[in-house]
């Protein structure tokens, strides 16, 4: 369960969505992330008041992004094996899905891409993917998003049941 109450915005995890030079992004929730560009890929840092309380690990490769493991205050985890978050390329109608094992429990994805959408939020309007995502645990733990994706930014908003998350700004570059 604990896997799911931290997934809220882990999904800019997709090779077209990156800003190869990495940036930095605030959110309506009071969340920092910073996007770290990496040899293998990103390092994804999530910071709220001041303080770092997740990192995850992405590796880049022809098909996709995948999520190699996540690190928290109390170390680092792996997914075994690495999960795919975003398949390349990805566009209207695509869907994936996969499982791994994380923190004792295996994990499973499963994810469509609904369409091209636009949407406003305080950071501008934008064409975004429109994409539904499902997260299910074999201990019961199920969490379903609605995300906002944009080619070349990342995710500009989303929704988890009623709450709506969305970015305030964007500031290019290596933080």
């Amino acid at each position: 369960m604990r896997f799911l109450a931290l997934l809220p915005l882990f999904l800019l995890a997709l090779a077209q969505a990156f800003p190869p030079g990495g940036g930095r992004y605030a959110y309506s929730d009071r969340t920092l992330q910073e996007l770290l560009p990496h040899p293998e890929g990103f390092r994804l840092r999530y910071r709220k008041e001041g303080r770092v309380f997740r990192e995850d690990r992405l590796r880049l490769a022809p098909e996709g992004v995948y999520l190699l493991g996540v690190s928290f205050p109390e170390g680092y985890f792996p997914f075994d094996p690495p999960l795919l978050l975003y398949p390349n390329p990805l566009g209207p109608g695509v869907a994936w899905g996969g499982s791994a094992r994380f923190l004792g429990q295996r994990v499973a994805l499963s994810a469509r891409v609904e369409g091209v959408e636009g949407v406003k939020v305080r950071a501008g309007a934008f064409n975004a993917y429109r994409v539904r995502v499902a997260y299910t645990t074999e201990k019961g733990g199920t969490d379903l998003k609605e995300l906002y994706l944009v080619p070349g930014l990342g995710v500009v908003a989303y929704r988890a049941g009623e709450a709506w998350v969305e970015l305030l700004r964007f500031t290019p570059g290596a933080p």
